[in-house]
């Protein structure tokens, strides 16, 4: 978190009273303590998040019009940053997460709050990484919950952007080509300078986006294409992954040794470099332009880069360039993932076939088409895709029987479908 030191975050300095960044950090948290649930005081770190949590959206009452929320106080706060509605999706993830952790239906209640007071924008408020969680909370609470929140208003929120004045501008999913580079599916500005897209926002929103599909199918098509677009993209923000021409700083080409990416991208140079006048799109920092005298190695942001951890556990190769097996469990935190789930997008003009491969009998069940893709198969097991088509497998033990339960599909008591 920024300005943990009370003086600083009292003087009121940087970006210490600025909404995402102290709800944020507390969806880190839920996340890592999912990946180590053993370690002492986490349980109570947990709880005493969801109550403030909890607290801080019963004390809200539907309204996010705001800049922050001070916590300490419990009262909302407005300064010269654009308030942030979208703050109310964070809240409503860590909250479900400590509902299924706890079991207590007040975190349930005051998830489903949070999401309605979303949802009662009139129109897209996003900023930076805090709507995507929302939109995969209501998937996830319509599924389990039974709810009817219109998670396809939410998604057009975050991939149209924010329109309004009154929020952050121009914040969203960039869909173009920048110079000879396609850099569709990256996130951020897509107004400042003509598009600035952010490092570890592109990375982030595939937490909450691919386990979405497990909830609502649907999108499946529409989240693997966005995937393949943005694991492509993503590339351009390591130096050693981009042409001299095209960074800020190829003298220190050599320096991260390719585990450290610039924090961004921009469609044209923001600091006046003579030698980058006219190249687009080019990686760069954002560091320097809020802080003078950083060293120019400040470019490259390891903070923007620790999160690459989620392409690396979600985004698998198959032996066709171009389609992706996407791990849909993995950042499933906090739900019941008994079976292997992947998602896999077919960008061709014409099917194309990829391979799953097991030393034991397993069955291949496809939620999107509701077929069955392999039964009783062992070793390299084909799965035909449809030309620009997806499919959804959930990986069973061979001769596992399915049943319909209402719109749901279960192998046993446990749900592998909810449409």
């Amino acid at each position: 978190m920024n300005n943990t030191n009370p003086a600083v975050a009292m003087a009121g300095g940087g970006y210490g009273r600025d909404w995402w960044y102290d709800v944020y950090p507390n969806v880190l948290y839920y996340g890592v303590a999912a990946l180590f649930p053993d370690v002492a005081n986490e349980a109570y770190i947990q709880r005493r998040v969801a109550e403030q949590f909890c607290k801080a959206d019963s004390v809200l009452n539907g309204n996010y019009d705001y800049s922050y929320f001070d916590y300490a106080q419990m009262k909302g706060m407005r300064n010269q940053i654009p308030f942030q509605q979208d703050a109310a999706g964070g809240h409503a993830w860590v909250l479900l997460s400590a509902y299924h952790k706890f079991g207590d239906k007040r975190f349930l209640n005051r998830s489903e709050s949070a999401i309605e007071a979303l949802l009662n924008q009139k129109e897209s408020r996003f900023y930076e990484i805090l709507l995507p969680f929302g939109t995969y909370t209501a998937a996830r609470l319509n599924a389990e919950q039974g709810t009817h929140y219109d998670v396809t208003k939410l998604l057009n929120w975050i991939f149209d952007g924010c329109q309004s004045k009154d929020g952050r501008y121009g914040w969203g999913v960039i869909d173009e080509k920048w110079g000879d580079f396609d850099v569709s599916g990256l996130q951020g500005s897509i107004t400042d300078g003509g598009g600035y897209a952010f490092f570890m926002n592109s990375v982030a929103m595939a937490w909450p986006l691919v386990p979405l599909v497990k909830y609502e199918p649907q999108y499946a098509k529409a989240i693997g294409k966005y995937m393949l677009n943005v694991v492509n993209a993503s590339r351009l923000f390591y130096p050693d992954q981009v042409d001299n021409a095209h960074q800020w700083l190829p003298e220190m080409i050599n320096l991260t040794h390719g585990i450290i990416g610039y924090e961004g991208l921009r469609k044209f140079d923001d600091y006046g470099k003579p030698a980058l006048k006219g190249i687009s799109p080019v990686s760069t920092g954002d560091g320097p332009k809020w802080a003078a005298g950083q060293p120019k190695e400040s470019m490259f942001s390891l903070y923007s880069t620790s999160i690459t951890g989620v392409f690396g556990a979600i985004v698998n190769k198959t032996e066709v360039e171009g389609i992706l097996a996407l791990n849909c469990n993995v950042t499933d935190f906090y739900a019941e993932n008994k079976f292997p789930v992947f998602l896999y997008y077919n960008p061709y003009k014409e099917a194309r076939t990829v391979s799953y491969s097991s030393v034991n009998r397993i069955d291949l069940f496809d939620i999107v088409s509701k077929r069955y893709l392999a039964k009783g198969k062992r070793g390299r097991i084909g799965i035909r895709l449809p030309a620009r088509e997806a499919a959804l497998v959930v990986v069973l033990p061979a001769g596992t029987r399915l049943q319909a339960d209402g719109s749901k599909i279960k192998a046993g008591d446990v749900i592998i479908a909810y449409q």
